[in-house]
C-alpha cells in the first residue's frame, strides 16, 4: 500500500482559512441570541401597552417602574407578541437601514442606552430628540422643542431616564410582551 503525501501550499492554506472565516461570516454586525438564564429573568417581564403608548417593568407580577413611551407609525408598526432581550448596547449609534432619499431614511443617530427585542433592529431605547411620549406620539404630533414628529420605525423609544433604568435593570432575556 501507498502513502500519499499531500503538499499544502502557504497560499492553499490561507485560501482555505479565508473561505472558512467568510463561511461563519465573524463580520457580521447582528449580536447573537444569548440563551436566556431562568435564574437571573425570574419574574421580570418588560410590558409595553400599544394602545396607552405606556411601558411597565414588572418583577414578581408587580408594578415596579413605568414611563410612556412612542412606538412605531403607521407603516412601520411596533410588532405584537411576546419577545426577549437579546442584546445590550450602551452607547451605540443606530444607522439607517433605508437609502438616503427614502422617506424612512435616518442619519445615523446616538443612542444611550438600547435594548434589542427582535432581530432586524428592534430596540427599546432612549430618544433624546423627544420630549413627548404617550398616547398619540406614534403618529404626527407637535414636540414643543422639536416640531413635527412621527412616531418611531418600530422601535420602542422613551426618555432618557427610563431607558437607562430599563437598561440596568433588565438583564439579558427579560422577557418584553408588546399588545393593544
Amino acid at each position: 500500500m501507498k502513502k500519499q503525501i499531500v503538499e499544502i501550499s502557504m497560499v492553499g492554506m490561507v485560501a482555505f482559512l479565508l473561505a472558512v472565516l467568510l463561511m461563519a461570516n465573524p463580520f457580521t454586525t447582528t449580536p447573537a441570541r444569548a440563551a436566556i438564564n431562568p435564574t437571573v429573568t425570574a419574574g421580570k417581564v418588560i410590558d409595553i401597552d400599544l394602545t396607552q403608548q405606556k411601558m411597565t417593568a414588572l418583577e414578581g407580577g408587580e408594578a415596579v417602574y413605568s414611563s410612556l413611551v412612542m412606538t412605531g407609525r403607521a407603516g412601520l408598526a411596533t410588532p405584537t407578541g411576546t419577545y426577549h432581550v437579546f442584546a445590550k448596547e450602551s452607547p451605540t449609534t443606530f444607522t439607517s437601514p433605508w437609502p438616503e432619499g427614502s422617506p424612512n431614511y435616518y442619519d445615523p443617530t446616538y443612542i444611550n442606552y438600547a435594548l434589542e427585542w427582535k432581530a432586524g433592529g428592534f430596540y427599546l431605547h432612549d430618544a433624546w430628540w423627544h420630549t413627548v411620549y404617550g398616547p398619540g406620539t406614534n403618529g404626527w404630533h407637535n414636540d414643543p422643542t422639536y416640531g413635527w414628529q412621527d412616531g418611531s420605525h418600530g422601535c420602542i423609544s422613551m426618555p432618557y431616564a427610563a431607558a437607562k433604568w430599563l437598561y440596568n435593570w433588565a438583564p439579558i432575556g427579560t422577557t418584553v410582551q408588546i399588545h393593544y
